[in-house]
Order: C-alpha cells, then structure tokens, then sequence
C-alpha cells in the first residue's frame, strides 16, 4: 500500500515538473489545490518556485482594476491543473480575503484564465492582486469584457477546489 507521502510525490511529479509535495499548509505554498477532483482527494500545496517551473504565459491587457495596460504572466490555469493531474469540471475559487466565486472549468480554460503570479515582470504583493491573480486576456477578445469574467477575475487567490 502506498503511503501519503508516495502518493503525493507521485502526483506532484508529472511530466517531469516537479510540484510541491508539501502539504498544502507549509507557510511557502502560495496556491492550494483541493477536492474531490484532486488525485485521491490529496491537497497539493504549490510555492511560487513550483508555478515557475510550469510552462510559463504572458499577455498585456487593461483591466477595471489598473489604469492603462499592464502585462502579467505566470502559467495558465490549464497547465497547472494538468500537471497536478487534477480532473473535474467545477471550480470553486476562494482569495485570501475569502472572496469565493465558482465556476466552469471549461469556460476558464476556453477563455485562457491565466494565473498571474507576475504584473510587469515583478512579483505581485498581497498588498497589490498578488500573489496570484486569476485573470483574462480582455483586450484580446471583447467577449471577455463582461461582468461574468470580471467577477471570475480573483486577485488574492489562495485556493482551487476542483469538483467532478
């Protein structure tokens, strides 16, 4: 029988991308995923060191929060769901603030959420969206620029509850 540690080692390690197998407390985790849709149910806890290593996204765009347009980069929602071999197809979002919203899975991706770890190449403050910020590429397609997305837009986030 495989131990807890073995399990999520043998998740974290995916495609050669080596997440964290910390729990999801260890105070270094900057991402927490969770639920049902996780590999046996087990949390992954992910340091921004272990989002790096993913492949890495970057668009410029304006958003209502930031005057002008700002480029921001980090991995897509996408990759680091598959890398974590998470599967399902609701996501509940919860900030650091508990700001919480729920949401398609295949509408995120289709709309290539991107979790932002960076906004003008620097690391985002949690006094500044950060440390991650789930956001879109609203200048690239105007369908984009609808409350649904804005309000899927989470600054702080935390964690990602994955549900079947």
């Amino acid at each position: 029988m495989l131990s807890r540690r073995a399990v999520l080692f043998s998740v974290a390690c995916l495609g050669g991308v080596a997440l964290s197998a910390r729990r999801a407390t260890a105070n270094d985790d900057i991402l927490r995923l969770t639920g049902s849709g996780m590999p046996g149910g087990m949390p992954v806890g992910l340091t921004l060191a272990a989002l790096d290593a993913l492949p890495r996204t970057s668009f410029r765009t304006s958003t209502p929060w930031h005057p002008g347009v700002v480029e921001f980069s980090g991995v897509s929602l996408r990759d680091c769901l598959r890398a974590a071999g998470a599967q399902g197809q609701t996501l509940r979002l919860v900030a650091l603030n508990d700001y919480v919203v729920e949401a398609d899975l295949a509408e995120l991706e289709a709309a290539d959420a991107l979790l932002a770890t960076r906004q003008d190449g620097e690391p985002m403050p949690i006094s500044d969206k950060g440390p991650i910020f789930l956001v879109f590429p609203f200048d690239a397609r105007p369908a984009l620029q609808h409350q649904s997305f804005y309000s899927r837009s989470v600054w702080q986030l935390a964690e990602v509850q994955i549900q079947p």
